[in-house]
């Protein structure tokens, strides 16, 4: 996927069942928010979901693992 504007709550399944307590989102070059639906399909299940550039979603989830936090990253490759 190369945009964050066309993923859909289906693209966040895997990450989900990981049962983390935040999902970092890695938009590509710059910070890029998905719909309204992807961010709700992880609140309405009490998953923290963070939106940023890929750099920073790889820093944050290296700080928050470092923590022993339940943490995941997914990221968009190749976007903007």
């Amino acid at each position: 996927m190369r945009d964050a504007s066309a993923l859909t709550p289906d693209d966040l399944a895997a990450l989900l069942a990981l049962n983390p307590e935040v999902i970092l989102l890695g938009t590509g070059r710059r910070q890029r928010f998905p719909s309204t639906l992807v961010m709700a399909a992880c609140l309405t299940r009490g998953v923290g979901i963070e939106v940023m550039d890929n750099h920073a979603a790889a820093r944050t989830f290296s700080i928050l693992a470092g923590e022993g936090r339940r943490v995941v990253a997914g990221f968009v490759l190749g976007g903007c």
